[in-house]
């Protein structure tokens, strides 16, 4: 009997009904994200002196369609991530996201150096990428960087910052979720990853509104992640594996 579409896309997904539920939900939540910058940038564009509103528009569009490659590589996938899979769509994905930031860097005040380092960046990052080269891992952090401190140039807000902090605990539970293959935590990663870029439209709209937050608040959030993170490491060390709903894993578990 032929399979109903809705039972083709249930079996799209190794995980447990609710599981994939919460995956899917977390990765609309970092679309949605982007988003709110945009309405912050146009809202708030006449308080604040950013460099050029409408490329910020078209970075935010690479950014949410260098996602489709991430869709796809977890579809391949069937959502059950094992490891840092490098293929023909994470290439895309990554190459396209340093895009994204390379063009907010000069969308929203970069000065003519960093413009410059984040088009270089930009352009060495694919073909390091496929060389494996080392430094691929650090080109798209350094972009990001750069793109944080064209935000700061307008804002003056340390607010900014705290999408660094939100891409570091993002990383600190992919780096869980390989280790335990407890699926769980890929939605609880994309849902801190998204927080993380939240902070960009409150800098934003703090900017405009000459509330931005002092930099003791900044250190005190920061510091506060990191205990937390420290505080669950023992929990997230001892996660259970997810079991497989529709394939066999053939990976054992080291």
């Amino acid at each position: 009997m032929e399979k109903s579409f809705a039972q083709q896309l249930r079996e799209e997904f190794d995980l447990s009904a609710p599981l994939a539920v919460w995956v899917v939900l977390t990765h609309i939540f970092v679309l949605a994200t982007p988003l709110i910058l945009i309405w912050a940038v146009y809202a708030y564009a006449d308080q604040l002196a950013i460099n050029n509103p409408v490329l910020v528009l078209v970075a935010t569009a690479v950014y949410i369609g260098a996602t489709a490659f991430e869709v796809a590589q977890n579809s391949a996938d069937r959502w059950y991530l094992t490891e840092a899979t490098r293929s023909v769509a994470d290439l895309f994905f990554n190459a396209f996201m340093t895009v994204a930031f390379c063009m907010y860097t000069i969308g929203f005040n970069g000065n003519i150096w960093m413009n410059t380092a984040a088009i270089i960046l930009t352009l060495i990052y694919p073909i390091a990428y496929i060389k494996d080269h080392p430094s691929f891992r650090g080109i798209n952090g350094i972009v990001v960087l750069l793109a944080c401190f064209s935000l700061y140039n307008v804002t003056k807000d340390p607010a900014v910052f705290l999408f660094m902090l939100g891409n570091a605990l993002g990383v600190y539970c992919i780096i869980f979720l390989i280790k335990r293959r407890a699926q769980w935590i890929h939605g609880f990663a994309a849902f801190i990853f998204g927080l993380g870029f939240l902070a960009w439209p409150w800098a934003v709209i703090n900017g405009a509104q000459g509330t931005q937050i002092s930099w003791g608040l900044m250190t005190t959030i920061v510091i506060g992640c990191t205990l937390v993170a420290a505080a669950i490491t023992p929990f997230m060390s001892k996660a259970k594996e997810t079991t497989r709903v529709y394939s066999v894993d053939t990976i054992h578990k080291s």
